[in-house]
This record gives C-alpha cells, structure tokens and sequence, in this order.
C-alpha cells in the first residue's frame, strides 16, 4: 500500500495511511488495496461484553489482523483501550490474535471477574463510592447556594423599601417595571423616527435624560434603583450603538439590540419581584408552623432525599427499562428531568430567600439596627467568593474535580487497561500480573495478579505511547462530543445538533470535518481520560439531549460524569472574553449555556451524544469495508442510531447509506428484525461515496452486527434469554452483570461475529 507524492499532499489522512503501510509491512500482514476497520458502539459494559465476543470470534477465524482502524464510542471503547494495550514490542499482531482466540487465557479469566467492575459491590466499595459521589454533591450543593444567596440579594434589595408596607407593594412594583419599559418605548420611537445616527444620539441623549428627572420628580422609586436601572439601560444603548454605521438597516437592528436590553431588563424586575413574592408567602408559611427549625430543614432535607433517591439502584433500573421500551418514554422522561430541574431551582432559591428573610426578623426583634441589611450581605460575600475564584483561575479544576470523571475513569483504568501492565513488558517495581494476560492461564495463575480495587501506576499509559499501530495492532480512533449550546459566531442558542464530534487518533484531535491536528497537550495526557470521556454519558452537557433545567439538576445532585478540557485545535481564533472570565464556566455547566470551539475550554462528554456507532470518524476516511456492532440499547429495533448515522453522513459529507436486498443467508435485513426479531447475524449496507478533489467516487461496505437473537445459540445463551424476555438489548442502565448475563451476552457476540465474511 503506497501513495505518490500527489495523494499524500493532497490527502488529509495521509500519515495514517503511511502509518496503515508499515503496519501491514513491519508484521508481514496481507497486504491489501481496501481499508477495513473494525467500529465498536457505545452500550455500556453490555457493548463492552459483546464486543469481546465479536473481537475474539475473528481472532478464531484468523480475521482480526486485517482491520486497520479500530473506532470506539462509550461502552466499545473498554473494549478497545483493553485491545489497545494487548500489543507492544514483546506481543505483535499474530500474538494478540492467538491469545484472544484461545478459550483458557488469564486475560478471559480476569474480564469475566473484574469487566463488571464499574458499578460498586460490596459493603467496603460502596462506601468509598457513597464517600466521592457526596464529595461531588456538597461542593456543587454549595455554588448553587452562594448563586441563590446572590439572587436573593438582588431580590431584597430590589423590594427593601415595601417590605414594611406590602399593601403598596403592588402599586410601587408597577413603576419599577415601568422605567426599563420606558426606556423601550423611546428606543422604540427612535426606530420609526430618526434615519440619521447623529440625530439619533442627540435624540436618545435628551430622552434618557428627561426620563431620569421625571421618575426622580415622582419619587415613587428610591433613587438608588432609578440610578441603577437607568445605568443598566443607558449602558445597554451604548453596548448596542458604539459601532458607527451609515446602512440605515443596521442602524435599526442596533436599536432592535437596544431595545432588547431595556426588555431584559424589565423582565428581570419582574422575576425578581416574584421571587420576593413567593419568598414572603413561604416565610409567613413557616411562622404559621410554629416550629422554627422547619425552615432551616425542610430546604437541605429535600435535596439530599433527592440525592439519595438518584443512587436507588431498583429506580435507576425502573427508568433505563422504561426509557428502553419506547422513544415516547425517553423523549418524556427527559422533558421530566427537564422540568423537575427547574422545580428545584425555583426550590432552592425561594427557600434560600424566605430563609434570610427569616433570620433578618429575627435579628431586628433582638434590636439589631444593621439587621435591614442582613439579606443583603451573604449576597455580597457570594459575589466576593465567587470573583476570587474567578480571579485565581481555579473553576476548571474545581467543576472537574467535583464531578464523578475520575471516579469513573479509574475503574475503566483498573478493569480493562490495565492489561498493559505486567511484569515482562514494564521496568516498574509495580505491576499487576506476573505474566502476560493472554498465556494461558494455569493453576495458581491468577493468585499473582494484584487485586482490581489496589491502583497501580502502570495500568494506564500516555497517548503519545498508546501506538498499538506499531505493533500489527488497528489506529485507534476514540469519539467524544464537544458540547455547545451557544453558536461561535452569533452568540445565539444552537438549538439543533448542539454538539461537535471530537476524535482523538494516533494523529492528533480532529473536530467536526476538519482534518486531524498535532497537539502536545494531547500526547500528555493519558488513555484513560478519553475513554472515560467518550463514556460520559451522564453529564449536564448531553449533545442534542441537553436542557437546562436537566443540567441544573445533574449538576446539584453531582451525578456528572463530563470533562472540561482546554481547547486542543491551534488554528482557531481564541474567543476574546474567554481567557478573561473563566465564572463563565461554572454557570455554563449549570445552565447548559456551553460555548463553541473558539472557546479556551470545551466541555466533553459522550461521543453517543453525537454519534453513538462509533462510524462517524470511518467515513470521513472513505473506508472500504467497515463491520460495526451497533450495541444501543434498541428493544424495539427501530434503529435510532443508525438512522442518526445514516442522516449525518449525507448531510455532512454527502455519502449515501443504502440498504440492499442480499441472498446470503448470512444476512438478514433491517425490516425482518423489526418483525421477527430473530435471524441471521448481519445487516449489508453499501455506502455511497462521492468524489472528492482528485479521489473519486466509489462504494464501499457497511457490515452491520445487531445483537439480537440466533438461531442454534449456546445453551447458556438461550436458557438466559427465555428467563429475560428484554435479552439481548436491555437498558443500559444496568451496568453491574451478573456471571449469567455477562456469558449470554459474551457469547452472543461469539456467535455472531463468527458469520463476518
């Protein structure tokens, strides 16, 4: 496999395929002109399970060598970083393929006993668990207080005159509104009035001015609050209008801006006096209970019965299988959490509100002359805490050591990449089998290996060393979504895919469809992050599944598994604001307002969220032959993931997926599962793809493995599925297998990944 000086200039992908010709070289492999790769899907430790079985069925036919890329999303990348780690200088590609092949090895051994090691068992692990998962709760537990401390503040402070006189309240409220209203109004007037931006200052200037006197005439609002009102409007104009411009079309959209402004602005005197409103009606709630600890309790009480709700592992089972069941289900339960989210927001804040409106009562009985300002201050304290954290530069690490990232990245360590680390291929004093995983496992082979719960510091392995390519072994492809909820260029919501696939390959990252760039910061950092990233399904950032209210709640409970990471591209022009601010940050991952790739930082979850099949990142190479296991969950054989895979590569890339009618009794087709849901293996898909610069247009191979039930399945397989009626495409909720279904599934893709031609 060679390429002239033409196609490597002009190929984006060039060094990968050089690198592809010295693996197929370097291990005297087949030399071959097609590309195959090998896409494993995201699914949890179920696609994890089934992908072995897969990957060691064509070890068995003697397949596995000739796959050139290896492409992983979520659940399929435990299995890939394990198959990653499986070559180096003292195990080459016919090793690997042997070893895998061979039913007695202490690395089947180990998976079978420590692949379900990612969800906590026993009394001693789930206490280390139940330790970190509160350890991520406090602390977003405590931002979300110093946020509604802030809040509230502005709240009192914007009613502190009528709280001894509600029965005016309503009247003054009015007039408070109002003023930014007027503002609008002579924004408004000046839109249909004036053509000329001279006249237009001049206009606006004596308008704002007149409006200041007149409410300071009236005295109906205090002149702190008309100050700071008429600032923020006044500032708002100036924001909107500093840009000169002669195109009388652009001179209006400015005032549209403008006027937006002064709307806000009312908006949020409104919310606020509701705020004061409902907080007063809950304090006079409390005084009528008699019981003054009730207003202290109830608020925590709430939100650590939610919290612990979140861990019931029966509940979590209960809503994955109902997800599962139907896409009615799934769209409801996520406009559920959507909804229960802002619940809990109004909750928090409201109670957070009548709770110092409380203790500044009781202060003022006990003849406390500061105590009018009491609410006032923990609002400012909030605002000095959280500038200091902005000034130190210390948010990024605070929202990704809070969060569950490493506790789920180092039992992805410990379980599956820590095959890499045994006594032969390491000079470390530690490591965690005594000999190589695949020999064959022998009595008292496995009474060496060190326990899966004790960390050793060679089970993972930086990126610029991951290179089982080296070796005879695939270009690993690792997918990743960027989040963003907020559009580079307009500043406004992207309300569709919200979200960018990022692959991270022996090249460098790529975004979007940009090609592959080097990055240093990159090859430092270590496998298991990305594969713990590209697993991250729950996050408050969740591609086109992401609401804000959902990540409110996601990131009180601390249930956030997503990786805010700096930005890897170099030739993307820095957002301006972003090195500057870096609070943006934390009320992004709070409100799910998450910026663009021109941001210093991205925040990354799972690549399901942009592509769940892992062959996204295949295409854009224009592989030949591509066999995938499409293991999301999917019990009713609809095919979401591969629709969404299907509409993605036409709309981006042009290339057409077709599905056509094939005789091989290898194959069966995408209706006959939806029907039967019982056939053959495989699903044959042709991919369509059109010419590009000097390459031209040609067809390849799509291979589609489908876990679903077969015919003359082993016995343990077939006893599993009659006693689980939902086998093979249960919730991926349930991430604990038992020694039954971790085989059923195993041999599943056994049988399955057998029939691959």
């Amino acid at each position: 496999m060679s390429l002239n000086k033409t196609e490597v200039e002009s190929d984006d992908y060039a060094a990968e395929r050089l690198a592809i010709a010295r693996r197929r070289g370097r291990e005297m492999l087949t030399p071959a002109d097609k590309i195959q790769a090998l896409a494993l899907s995201g699914g949890g430790i179920r696609s994890a399970t089934f992908c072995l079985g897969l990957v060691r069925a064509l070890a068995k036919n003697g397949k596995l060598t000739r796959y050139d890329y290896l492409s992983t999303v979520s659940g399929g990348g435990y299995l890939g970083g394990m198959l990653g780690r499986l070559y180096d200088e003292h195990t080459p590609a016919q090793a690997v393929e042997q070893g895998l092949a061979s039913d007695n090895t202490i690395l089947l051994s180990w998976l079978r006993k420590n692949g379900r090691y990612l969800t906590p068992a026993g009394i001693e692990d789930l206490s280390l668990a139940l330790t970190q998962i509160l350890r991520s709760f406090f602390p977003a537990l405590v931002l979300v207080t110093m946020t509604c401390l802030l809040v509230a503040a502005l709240a009192f402070w914007l009613n502190r005159p009528y709280t001894c006189d509600p029965h005016c309240l309503h009247w003054q409220f009015h007039w408070a509104v109002l003023l930014p209203l007027t503002y609008a109004a002579l924004l408004a007037l000046g839109y249909w009035l004036f053509t000329h931006r001279q006249r237009l200052i001049v206009y606006l200037t004596l308008g704002s001015l007149s409006i200041l006197m007149l409410f300071a005439l009236v005295r109906l609002i205090p002149i702190d609050l008309l100050l700071g009102f008429s600032a923020l409007c006044m500032a708002g104009m100036v924001c909107c209008l500093h840009k000169k411009s002669a195109d009388i079309s652009q001179l209006r959209l400015q005032l549209t801006h403008a006027t937006c402004v002064c709307l806000l602005v009312a908006l949020a005197v409104l919310l606020l006096w509701i705020v004061h409103q409902v907080g007063y009606a809950l304090y006079h709630f409390y005084q009528r209970q008699g019981d003054g600890s009730l207003r202290y309790v109830l608020p925590p009480t709430l939100l650590a019965l939610l919290r612990s709700l979140w861990e019931i592992k029966p509940l979590k089972r209960l809503i994955g299988t109902l997800a599962a069941k139907k896409k009615l289900y799934a769209v409801s339960l996520t406009h559920t959490g959507n909804l229960l989210g802002y619940v809990v927001m109004a909750l928090a804040l409201i109670s957070i509100y009548a709770a110092t409106i409380s203790l500044m009562h009781e202060l003022s009985a006990h003849g406390e002359t500061w105590s009018v300002y009491f609410p006032v201050l923990p609002g400012i304290a909030s605002a000095l805490l959280l500038w200091l954290m902005c000034r130190k530069n210390v948010i990024i690490g605070f929202l990704n050591l809070s969060s569950l990232h490493n506790f789920y990245r180092a039992r992805i360590e410990r379980a599956w990449i820590s095959v890499g680390n045994y006594h032969s291929a390491t000079n470390a004093t530690h490591f965690r089998f005594n000999a190589p995983p695949l020999s064959a496992r022998e009595k008292g082979a496995m009474e060496g290996i060190k326990e899966v719960t004790a960390p050793m510091v060679g089970d993972d392995i930086e990126m610029k060393r991951y290179t089982p390519h080296r070796y005879g072994g695939p270009l690993h492809l690792i997918t990743c979504c960027i989040n963003q909820t907020v559009d580079d260029r307009s500043g406004v919501y992207n309300a569709d895919r919200k979200g960018v696939a990022l692959t991270i390959g022996p090249c460098g990252a790529e975004t979007g469809m940009r090609k592959p760039e080097e990055n240093t910061l990159l090859q430092t950092t270590r496998l298991s992050r990305w594969l713990a990233i590209s697993g991250a399904a729950a996050a408050t950032g969740m591609g086109s599944q992401t609401a804000p209210g959902l990540s409110f709640l996601l990131f009180l409970l601390g249930g956030r598994l997503g990786f805010w990471s700096q930005q890897l591209g170099h030739d993307r022009k820095r957002h301006s604001r972003a090195s500057k601010n870096k609070l943006c940050y934390l009320f992004a991952e709070m409100f799910a307002r998450f910026p663009g790739l021109s941001n210093d930082y991205w925040y990354l979850s799972d690549g399901g969220h942009f592509e769940n099949t892992a062959v996204y990142p295949l295409l854009k190479r224009r592989v030949d032959t591509i066999v995938v296991a499409d293991c999301g969950a999917d019990p009713d054989f609809i095919f979401d993931d591969l629709e969404n895979l299907v509409r993605k590569a036409k709309i981006d890339m042009a290339i057409d997926i077709t599905f056509p009618v094939v005789t091989d009794p290898r194959f069966t087709s995408l209706e006959a599962l939806k029907k039967t849901k019982t056939g053959a293996p495989l699903i044959l898909a042709t991919l369509h793809y059109p010419a590009v610069g000097i390459q031209p247009e040609k067809t390849g191979d799509l291979i589609i493995v489908k876990p679903h039930l077969l015919e003359e399945m082993s016995l343990a397989t077939v006893g599993y599925a009659q006693r689980h009626s939902d086998f093979p495409q249960q919730t991926t909720g349930d991430q604990f297998f038992d020694e039954a279904q971790w085989e059923a599934y195993h041999q599943l893709g056994l049988m399955a990944g057998k029939a691959i031609p």
